[in-house]
């Protein structure tokens, strides 16, 4: 089963993005994203709801 982070990453990819355009598109810095992808910490409801 993937982490979250996997799952970032994977929608991020699918739609042939890097870090820099995906974190600008759903409202978050790259760094954020970064850890995010990291599983260093769980994603705000409203990055959640960005990413849907």
């Amino acid at each position: 089963m993937k982490t979250l982070g996997e799952k970032i990453k994977s929608i991020r990819k699918l739609n042939k993005l890097n870090q820099t355009d995906f974190s600008s598109t759903i409202g978050i810095s790259q760094g954020t994203l970064s850890e995010l992808e990291k599983d260093k910490y769980k994603p705000s409801l409203e990055t959640v709801i960005a990413l849907n």
